[in-house]
């Protein structure tokens, strides 16, 4: 798993504690909750928010391919994220990882784990488990950095998949006020915002794949390459 430059890198274990304990390689001390949702902070800059989802959508997608046995990270959020001192996006918190068994296409959940609000509905409400839920999670994650609020404020007067209905025409009411006199290509924006939309529809086959969404992010990145 630590192959992958936007995963967090295992170094060892260290067995002289009563319980072991992994070693993980220091990639900084910066979480992107505190870069996105601090206002006394040097707010992150578009260009910087959109390598970072790129980042992120392709460490999510290595879990899911790069296995015989998908990985299912089940815990997205800003705060899951570290950045090191170029900026560069690594996924941590691997706690509450499950792998699909071999022949099956999905998990039944004994326990549901993972913050309200945050959880796809067919997870959080049967436990039915799929590569799916990362992807509802990713959504929630480009909608926080779109908006530069966290979505649990959004959710207490919307619910969260109306995101893509509510930023049409009205797209400049969810932008993070902070970035807002940087020069961005409106249509990318709103190309962001429709993924986001996406990924976070109430039904699991109307959500992309991980592979699918790395793939748009990239593709908004070269088509509207963000000013310097």
């Amino acid at each position: 798993m630590s192959v992958h430059k936007n995963v967090l890198k295992v170094i060892g274990c260290c067995l002289e504690t009563e319980l072991p304990i992994t070693v993980y390689e220091f990639a900084g001390t910066k979480i992107l909750s505190t870069c996105i949702f601090a206002t006394n902070d040097e707010p992150l800059p578009w260009k910087c928010r959109l390598k970072i989802a790129i980042g992120i959508a392709s460490a999510v997608a290595y879990l899911h391919t790069a296995f015989s046995r998908p990985v299912i990270h089940r815990d997205i959020k800003c705060s899951s994220i570290i950045l090191d001192q170029n900026n560069v996006p690594k996924l941590i918190d691997f706690g509450l990882c499950i792998s699909i068994p071999e022949g099956e296409s999905h998990v039944e959940a004994d326990v549901i784990v993972g913050r309200m609000g945050y959880l796809a509905p067919e997870y959080g409400g049967r436990g039915y488990l799929t590569e799916k839920a990362d992807v509802y999670q990713f959504g929630i994650l480009l909608f926080e950095l779109l908006s530069g609020q966290r979505a649990a404020y959004f959710m207490m007067e919307h619910d969260i998949t109306d995101i893509g209905k509510l930023c049409f025409g009205k797209l400049s009411n969810f932008i993070d006020s902070r970035i807002k006199n940087e020069r961005i290509d409106q249509v990318q924006l709103l190309d962001f915002a429709t993924l986001s939309r996406r990924c976070i529809s109430y039904e699991e086959e109307e959500r992309p794949t991980m592979i699918e969404v790395a793939k748009e992010l990239r593709r908004i990145d070269q088509r509207f390459p963000s000013p310097s």
